[in-house]
């Protein structure tokens, strides 16, 4: 049978995308696709008037902790007290100290003093000042009580004052008379000074009966202990035996978090699954009894920490989710309540896992999801994932490599790195808005970490480190009215930024259309060297119809220097013949720049449909 339409003659339709808020949504056939939907967003951003223009680039902030190759894992971090704003980078496993100039300082490296004989017996002291491990480990930081902690899932806890860095001893926490001993009119403890160079601590002894009744730690005085030390009690009486309670950090930890004025750690190898907890405001004091296993007999290991809401954590594996709920007044880690959220679905990477608004965002297996809290029954659930819309980008991530990825919140978005096809290091970014809720597409920069940075002189500022250790910061905090060309560079080199419409239809999916014209209106926009495409349901791949436009609209701004040339601040509009092409069911449009920054209002199309087809033989 013929397909009919009793329109009396073949009416000219438009279609097209005049606002681009949908984001993109490539997972979805293109021509079912919204009207504010496109099919793909390279290099793009969109505004909150529904304008996609192509990202900020990247700006070289630092080059003082760059290294050969791309050995450069070990972390990024900020650290900003009263007196000191500093990036600090882990580079080629070195410490490098950042100003607000981008000069770098590297710190010494770790060392161990020669081991020197005493009358207390032979010792060795670790260097106060340096830091080195594997090129190759990635280290973890956190600003806790004014000092900033890292952690390498292999050494000891590491403590950077904004000077030097050094090992964080840990405490005596009591010491217990465990044989009292007779004949004693009076006693003194005496126990062995701390290996790291802390403070011996000062003790007090008592005695009654005849008997050692108690040793006494004044004030919790005491630190720089990396190993429990020997208590001998001395005096005229024999027989009393002191044993010293200690709070030393744990070592090997690889997870590091602060929460509710206490740090949290995770350990590595057999205690993969041990969740640590320092006192309140001291991370010289780790009590035996403040650390649970989580889910030990599930045979995964926790994959990242977040802390939450009422002094909770988020605690994630690769397959499971548990909260874990800590009264403020706690005594010992039996006063957690651990909940488990989910049983199906866990966090694939450590760093994708960050606190969006009121909830938490993370990288699963099957795509970015998210964990949302209904303040209405203080209930915790994981909702459907996020990037099912775009899952035909999720299915390019390296399942290999998927652990390295590393997200950040910045600008009311969810900014993830990801390893894409063989990569082995992060080298592409899927960008979630969350306002407008929908995807902006992927951007061709590779940042394997990154950082807010609020240096006094810069304002705030999102910090990348790349696989080399260069520091770049995203221009994102530039106005649009106070941009110039070189903001849309990622050091110095442009990069090509396209947006893919959908598949316009025309209001009838089914009709063959004869092609009347398209135009494309463009806003502000730098570059001089635009290219437009398109692509019918009969094409393979998308057709230039349109090279090397000059849209560009920049202004003459005072002062000037003469001779100079007057430009129109007019914004363009530029069209194209379609009538010269053959019948098509549905037309996408593509605009393209490789060198230089586009701005597009709307992308519009006009085209006759058939309004009967004769029965025909495919």
């Amino acid at each position: 049978m013929p397909y009919f339409q009793d329109n009396l003659d073949d009416i000219l339709a438009f279609d097209g995308i005049r606002q681009f808020n949908g984001g993109q949504a490539s997972g979805i056939q293109s021509e079912n696709l919204a009207e504010n939907q496109s099919q793909e967003l390279k290099n793009m951003t969109l505004s909150p008037q529904g304008r996609v223009e192509t990202r900020y680039g990247f700006a070289t902030f630092s080059t003082g902790g760059t290294t050969a190759g791309t050995t450069s894992v070990g972390g990024l971090g900020y650290y900003d007290t009263a007196s000191n704003e500093q990036l600090l980078t882990i580079s080629g496993g070195r410490l490098f100290s950042i100003n607000n100039s981008g000069v770098a300082t590297k710190q010494p490296a770790l060392a161990t003093w020669s081991a020197t004989t005493s009358t207390w017996g032979t010792t060795s002291q670790i260097w106060e000042s340096g830091y080195l491990v594997s090129s190759t480990d990635r280290v973890n930081m956190t600003q806790f009580n004014d000092l900033e902690y890292l952690v390498d899932g292999v050494g000891p806890l590491m403590v950077w004052d904004g000077t030097s860095i050094k090992q964080q001893g840990g405490k005596l926490r009591a010491i217990t008379v465990s044989s009292a001993g007779t004949g004693y009119t009076s006693a003194t403890a005496i126990i062995t000074g701390p290996d790291l160079g802390g403070t011996p601590p000062a003790l007090v002894t008592t005695v009654a009966g005849g008997a050692v009744t108690g040793v006494v730690v004044s004030n919790n005085s005491g630190a720089g202990y990396s190993v429990t030390p020997t208590v001998t009690v001395i005096g005229n009486g024999s027989g009393a035996i002191a044993t010293p309670s200690m709070g030393i950090p744990p070592v090997a930890l690889r997870i590091i978090v602060t929460s509710g004025n206490r740090l949290f750690g995770v350990g590595s190898g057999a205690e993969r699954n041990t969740l640590y907890c320092s006192d309140i405001l001291d991370a010289g004091l780790w009590a035996s009894n403040n650390s649970i296993v989580i889910g030990g007999a599930d045979g995964e290991q926790i994959t990242a920490v977040v802390p939450y809401y009422a002094n909770r954590l988020i605690v994630f594996k690769p397959s499971k989710i548990y909260q874990i709920s800590i009264p403020a007044d706690m005594t010992s880690a039996a006063d957690w309540v651990v909940e488990q959220v989910s049983s199906t679905v866990g966090c694939a990477a450590e760093k994708t896992a960050v606190q969006v608004n009121s909830d938490v965002f993370f990288l699963a297996p099957d795509g970015i999801r998210s964990l949302t809290r209904s303040v209405s029954d203080d209930f915790t659930s994981v909702g459907l994932p996020l990037s099912e819309i775009i899952k035909d980008v999720i299915l390019t991530i390296n399942p290999i490599e998927i652990g390295k990825s590393y997200a950040i919140f910045n600008d009311n978005r969810y900014i993830l790195s990801v390893p894409i096809g063989t990569s082995d290091t992060c080298n592409a970014i899927i960008v979630y808005n969350t306002i407008l809720q929908c995807f902006e597409g992927t951007w061709s920069f590779g940042a394997i970490q990154f950082v807010q940075t609020n240096f006094n002189a810069l304002g705030r500022r999102l910090a990348a480190k790349s696989s080399n250790g260069l520091i770049t910061n995203y221009n994102g905090y530039k106005t649009l009215d106070s941009t110039v060309e070189s903001d849309y560079k990622d050091v110095g080199s442009y990069y090509e930024s396209y947006v893919s419409t959908r598949a316009f239809i025309f209001g009838d999916p089914f009709a063959d259309k004869h092609g009347s014209h398209f135009e494309v209106s463009f806003d502000k926009t730098f570059s001089e060297d635009v290219d437009v495409f398109i692509q019918r349901d009969t094409d393979a791949s998308f057709i230039s119809v349109l090279s090397n436009l000059d849209p560009s609209s920049i202004e003459l701004t005072l002062p000037f220097v003469i001779p100079a040339t007057l430009t129109s601040s007019a914004r363009k509009r530029v069209a194209n013949d379609l009538r010269t092409y053959e019948k098509w069911r549905n037309i996408a449009i593509k605009v393209s720049s490789a060198t230089g920054q586009f701005s597009l209002r709307q992308i519009m199309a006009a085209a006759n449909p058939d309004t009967i087809v004769i029965q025909k033989s495919i």
